[in-house]
């Protein structure tokens, strides 16, 4: 079964991620390279790739903890502004090298115009994302005849949805 058919297919793991897959979040969120990743937690590196691409789950941790260390960091760069500032205040005032120092951290406090890094936080959204993409494609690709039938299906869903 392919990966997208595995989302349509109801696929849920039933107790969250591996100790595996939390390590591996934990060392590619700081950086680590997908073979460092595998290495660290005695896995094939193709293992982490395919968790890193294809397994819903694993991206929403990652995504959650990248918005959170993206949060953390932001968070501490805001608390650098008032000693940046005192810094600068005090060599305009006496000259030095402390002053470009300075310059750069309030230039890096801007980041936050950069927003956050995107992508689902939660396994279940990633799922429903990747089975719209997947009708979208049947639909694109579909007969007028079949797109009708698909569409009509679809209201069908929507309609028991709802209900």
């Amino acid at each position: 079964m392919g990966k997208q058919q595995m989302a349509t297919a109801g696929y849920k793991r039933e107790h969250g991620l591996t100790v595996e897959q939390h390590n591996a979040i934990d060392l590619l969120v700081t950086g680590k390279t997908d073979q460092d990743t595998a290495e660290a937690v005695s896995v094939n590196r193709v293992t982490v790739t395919k968790w890193r691409l294809y397994d819903p789950y694993f991206q929403a941790e990652l995504n959650r903890r990248r918005q959170d260390t993206w949060g953390t960091a932001a968070d501490r760069l805001r608390a650098m502004v008032p000693k940046a500032l005192g810094v600068l205040e005090a060599e305009l005032d006496q000259g030095g090298d402390k002053a470009k120092v300075a310059v750069q951290v309030l230039k890096l406090v801007g980041l936050e115009k950069l927003g956050k890094p995107a992508g689902a936080i939660d396994g279940d959204e990633l799922l429903g994302d990747l089975a719209q993409a997947q009708c979208m494609r049947r639909l694109v690709s579909a007969s007028e005849y079949e797109r009708k039938a698909l569409l009509a299906d679809l209201e069908k869903r929507l309609a028991e949805d709802e209900t």
